[in-house]
């Protein structure tokens, strides 16, 4: 046998072919059936569906023959899956190509044979649907339209079985996206909390629950204005309110919380705002750190220093009373000296490598001391801060974000905050403690900066990417049922809902035809179209496939303003005619719920009155909209 050329997406098939797991699996009655018929249909004894592998082509359904796979060298569909037609051979037996394989020359002394393709969803041969007789056959060109129709039958059945392959494995990535940010909440080293915006601990964590000594469902029937300590509270609520008032975004504290066993507990608090869609806040995120020890640790070198001053004292009165001893005293004071130079040394050298800002600034904002770190960051010689005006150093913007809090350490109080510094690599987030000299005639104070960029942008990626379909960019489900629930809670404020349900006309043939990666960039188009069409504070999401929805309130029945949208949405994807260079004809069918927001309206109930709505619209004969009311 003249051996094949492989085609040019062998190495494609192969791995679509893995993909599916479809090899030596047990026959498909679905398949069987379409082989029968098409034996039946042509007065053939045998009609195979076979799937060309690397080395053999084996059968997914096989009627009139016996065998399961043969060698691929010795295989016709090898040949016919390399054409763009059906591929007919009267008389195997006169075809140098084929006159001297095995079941040509032997039993079962096969003469005819045709075979149409089988492509996968991206166009890739996979294999055939052949015919086979051991005598001639007239076979005219309709037998081969016929024979094709068989084909796209046996097509369906394994575009159906991508389709269920694809599913799968974007349920099991959006299943292991959710399974890592609840790993990454319940096995952070540090406490993490969602409190309401009253103070009600909504989600904590076991870390938390560990730190404060209380069961998880005790906690959360706690505010942590109750396990505060007093002294600590009017802090914390002054920065909380300056969150909620849009001055700041975060804020960091040390404070102090009381465990279950009553005991006082040093925790360093980092404290964002979420809020929900309409930019509304929604809850905060809390981030709580131990650092008890590191305050009891403070609290003894304080005692240590008070010592070391009243040893320094009577060491001085001792050394007046032995003015007879100056010789050794000079001596002892350049050694004295000797070692400060040392310990300066070291300092400087331990700074120079720590990864974070470290400096000194007076009281007029001129540097007196500063690390390596700066000039890493912002390219400047180390040697050249000293007596450089702050904002010249970390920029205008940033030096005004942090004006108020230098003000305060000027006063004498220790502060921390979040900022951001333009350095040469880029934007960088840092937490900032500015601490005051203890020696206030000294007039300046240092500097501490940590860079937490990495920190901010992972708590920015876990929070979009919880409530957010990654395909469109639009909220997801979860988000979009969160919002319909806080609406529903709030009838004040959302007087009249109205809950559109858009499912689009003829999607599944958009993807049968030019696959699902086409098939994505059209549900990228309708959702660009649907934010177009929506005004600036209503909601819309994706719930799966082709499904959307839109969400919004008003004071009074909207019915003027849902019509309005909804002629802008089938106009908006009426007016598109091709994507990619491909021609489409784009419309939906959608569904609306309007109903008055009081006691007896709940969410499955606006929810299947869409639903109702967009069938209705189905049998009007889809491209219209249909509106449903709550009485």
């Amino acid at each position: 046998m003249i051996p094949v050329r492989l085609p040019n997406t062998e190495k494609q098939r192969i791995e679509i072919l893995k993909s599916l797991q479809i090899l030596d699996t047990p026959p498909s009655e679905q398949l069987d059936r379409v082989t029968r018929l098409a034996a039946d249909f042509f007065n053939v004894p045998i009609a195979l569906v076979t799937l060309i592998d690397s080395d053999r082509q084996w059968f997914k359904s096989c009627f009139g023959l016996s065998l399961t796979e043969t060698s691929r060298d010795i295989s016709v569909c090898s040949h016919a899956i390399m054409q763009r037609s059906v591929f007919v051979v009267p008389d195997l037996r006169k075809d140098p190509r084929f006159c001297h394989i095995p079941p040509v020359v032997e039993a079962p002394h096969l003469v005819f044979y045709a075979g149409c393709q089988i492509h996968s969803r991206q166009g890739i041969p996979l294999g055939t649907l052949c015919i086979i007789d051991s005598k001639k056959h007239k076979f005219s060109h309709d037998d081969e339209r016929k024979l094709s129709d068989f084909a796209k039958i046996v097509e369906q059945y394994f575009h159906s079985l991508e389709e269920t392959t694809y599913t799968r494995k974007v349920e099991d990535n959006l299943s292991n996206t959710e399974s890592m940010f609840a790993q990454t909440f319940n096995q952070a080293a540090v406490g993490m909390a969602n409190v309401s915006l009253t103070g009600q601990w909504l989600r904590v964590n076991p870390k938390l629950c560990e730190l404060l000594g209380y069961p998880e469902p005790e906690l959360l029937n706690k505010t942590f204005q109750e396990i505060t300590y007093p002294d600590d509270l009017n802090t914390d609520l002054g920065l909380l309110q300056d969150v909620l008032d849009g001055k700041i975004e975060t804020y960091t504290i040390e404070k102090r919380y009381i465990t279950k066993q009553k005991h006082i507990f040093w925790v360093l608090l980092t404290v964002s705002m979420v809020k929900n869609s309409q930019g509304m806040p929604h809850h905060f995120i809390s981030i709580i750190v131990d650092i008890n020890d590191k305050v009891s640790i403070e609290y003894e070198l304080k005692k240590l220093t008070d010592e070391l001053e009243i040893r320094v004292k009577d060491r001085t009165e001792q050394l007046e009373r032995m003015l007879h001893l100056v010789n050794e005293e000079v001596e002892q004071r350049i050694e004295t000296q000797n070692l400060l130079n040392i310990e300066k040394e070291r300092l400087k050298e331990i700074t120079d490598n720590v990864p974070a800002l470290v400096s000194c600034v007076n009281h007029q904002l001129h540097y007196t001391f500063n690390n390596k770190t700066y000039e890493d960051w912002f390219g400047l010689q180390t040697k050249n801060i000293i007596g450089m005006y702050m904002p010249d150093v970390i920029g205008k913007t940033s030096f005004r974000a942090a004006q108020r809090y230098i003000e305060k350490v000027i006063a004498g109080q220790k502060v921390s905050f979040e900022n951001t510094l333009p350095t040469k690599e880029g934007l960088k987030y840092v937490q900032t403690t500015l601490i005051p000299n203890r020696d206030r005639e000294q007039g300046e104070f240092y500097i501490l900066s940590l860079d937490i960029t990495e920190l901010k942008q992972l708590q920015q990626t876990l929070i979009f990417e919880a409530s957010h379909d990654m395909l469109t960019n639009l909220p997801n489900r979860r988000s979009f049922i969160e919002t319909l629930n806080n609406m529903l809670l709030d009838p004040e404020q959302h007087t009249w809902l109205a809950l559109f349900f858009l499912d689009l006309d003829g999607f599944k043939g958009i993807n049968d035809s030019y696959g699902h990666e086409f098939g994505d960039k059209v549900l990228q188009t309708v959702a660009e179209i649907i934010c177009k069409s929506v005004r600036q504070n209503d909601m819309a999401a994706r719930l799966a496939g082709d499904e959307f929805t839109i969400l919004f309130s008003h004071p009074d029945n909207p019915q003027h303003i849902v019509s309005a949208i909804s002629q802008r949405l089938l106009q908006g994807l009426a007016e598109v005619t091709h994507i990619d260079q491909i021609p489409v004809r784009l419309s939906a069918s959608i569904g609306i719920a309007i109903g008055l927001n009081d006691d007896l309206l709940k969410p499955e109930t606006l929810l299947s009155l869409a639903d109702k709505a967009m069938y209705q619209a189905k049998q009007l004969g889809k491209g219209t909209f249909c509106i449903e009311y709550h009485s």
